[in-house]
């Protein structure tokens, strides 16, 4: 039994000697038995949340109106969740109101697909009441009950069928393809910050270009930031080999140098992604997008280690080309590295001319500062004096 399970198995024990029911449920158990890696447990249990806090000696309440308190145990804490149902969704993704029940099988018939809705006990037996193992068996991803009340509950449920399909190399069933396709607006109703979750988790499986025709297919593009009308984009950015180590950063580059967004700022704060990140790719687009391979002197001291090491990886993705080793070993040959190498300032300067700051300080810098880094001259304070002619005091 994997070690996951061991270490958390006392909580479990714990809720049972006390008289209830309690289960890993979820990804963990879905995970388990398609031989995934699992990094942590869910649990489910019949005890009600404050129940639940009178079993254990330290708990937090971190989401108790829905059921779910935190638990530490031997030094690790865990999720426990109290067996819900929840009212009518009224937003797409918010219930009305949650109930707290005893029944394993009702907690389990909210649960999005039926390979997501199995609950492995203490003893490590399965309760499987909606056939999720022979979904898995079958690589195939079913809604629990009508597919098309789950997509209505949670819209989001739509992409994270999608999602899955990348990353398991699954297939959507029939009806949960069919009530995906049929109700593909209610994505709009979704938090874009959710969405990009899933985005992304979409492009690193590797199943994502069966994923994005699917995608396609039922036109989810249209109810994603900044990609209706980019089906052929999107077509070419998921045939690239996403399916090698990928950072996050590597994807939203990817994605705008072959959508080519009027403005890729406002076209990646649509996605609410990180200011650092906006700032990163940004800054590396017009790099990326003239292919960037050849890097003159100039070109890396501009770009900088975080630019041209990000347009490598985009280079290694689509071409399979690494030239990192290459790249680094020309940038740190560089003479300096930034602007505040230079062995001299614009004090000097002021100093040397007897005149007034003004434009022509900045145009004298960065005159210097490109003589340096072409190696026309050292930088070395009395060089640039005589270089600008300039006499020695």
């Amino acid at each position: 039994m994997n070690d996951v399970f061991k270490r958390a198995l006392p909580v479990l024990q714990k809720l049972t000697t006390a008289g209830f029911e309690a289960y890993f449920v979820g990804g963990s158990v879905r995970d388990y038995l398609l031989n995934r890696t699992i990094s942590d447990v869910d649990i489910a249990t019949s005890a009600f949340p404050e129940e639940v806090k009178t079993i254990f000696s330290s708990t937090f309440d971190t989401g108790i109106a829905h059921g779910t308190v935190t638990v530490r145990e031997n030094g690790e804490c865990y999720e426990v969740t109290t067996f819900r149902t929840e009212g009518t969704y009224e937003d797409f993704r918010r219930p009305s109101e949650v109930t707290f029940i005893r029944s394993l099988e009702e907690d389990l018939l909210r649960r999005d697909f039926t390979m997501n809705a199995i609950a492995m006990d203490e003893k490590f037996q399965l309760h499987d009441p909606f056939s999720g193992r022979i979904s898995i068996q079958n690589k195939e991803i079913k809604a629990v009950g009508k597919a098309q009340e789950r997509f209505h509950e949670d819209a989001l449920r739509m992409m994270r069928a999608i999602r899955f399909l990348s990353q398991l190399d699954f297939h959507l069933e029939k009806e949960t393809e069919a009530a995906l396709q049929s109700q593909i607006e209610l994505l709009q109703h979704t938090s874009v910050e959710r969405i990009t979750v899933e985005w992304v988790k979409m492009i690193k499986g590797p199943a994502v270009k069966r994923a994005m025709d699917l995608l396609l297919k039922v036109e989810m593009e249209n109810f994603l930031p900044g990609l209706k009308g980019k089906a052929s984009a999107l077509k070419e950015f998921a045939s690239w080999g996403w399916e090698k180590r990928t950072t996050e950063n590597a994807i939203w580059l990817g994605l705008v140098t072959t959508v080519q967004p009027s403005n890729v700022t406002a076209f990646l704060k649509a996605w609410k992604l990180p200011n650092k990140t906006i700032q990163l790719v940004g800054k590396t687009y017009q790099y990326a997008l003239n292919k960037k391979q050849v890097w003159s002197a100039e070109e890396l001291y501009h770009a900088g280690v975080d630019v041209f090491s990000l347009v490598n990886e985009i280079n290694v993705i689509q071409y399979g080309e690494n030239q990192q080793e290459t790249l680094n070993r020309a940038y740190q040959a560089l003479p300096i590295h930034s602007k505040k190498d230079l062995a001299i300032t614009g004090a000097d300067l002021l100093k040397w001319s007897n005149e007034q700051a003004g434009p022509w300080l900045k145009e004298t810098l960065e005159k210097i500062e490109r003589a340096v880094i072409l190696e026309e001259i050292d930088n070395e304070k009395n060089q640039i004096r005589r270089w600008l002619g300039y006499h020695e005091e």
